[in-house]
């Protein structure tokens, strides 16, 4: 048995979880799977006599979970100053309480 590890960009959430493993699971040759959307990750294990590592990458891709390295995207008319921010402060007097603040832009529906 033969380990693929990929980063796939597009798994961020456990139906994405759910689907890869799906979309894999269905590859003659695969006999495990594991796929972390927290860390973008996705591990298969297989066969190399029965499937390619080419053909679990090309079922990915049509499915549209492309492997490759995620990458920051910013929309392109923001400038510098507007682009997401995550911030965080101890106030004087408030016993030690902490404060947050986050700026999360949102692109096509969904946040970046």
């Amino acid at each position: 048995m033969t380990k693929l590890e990929l980063t796939i960009p597009a798994l961020y959430g456990d139906h994405h979880t759910v689907a890869v493993r799906e979309i894999v699971k269905k590859i003659e040759g695969v006999t495990d799977v594991f796929a972390s959307a927290a860390a973008h990750y996705l591990s298969v294990t297989y066969d190399p006599k029965k499937v390619k590592p080419e053909a679990v990458i090309a079922a990915l891709a049509e499915q549209g979970y492309e492997s490759g390295v995620p990458e920051p995207v910013y929309i392109p008319s923001l400038g510098e100053r507007e682009r997401s921010w995550r911030q965080s402060n101890l106030y004087a007097g408030t016993s030690g309480a902490m404060a947050f603040s986050e700026q999360t832009l949102v692109r096509d529906g969904r946040p970046l």
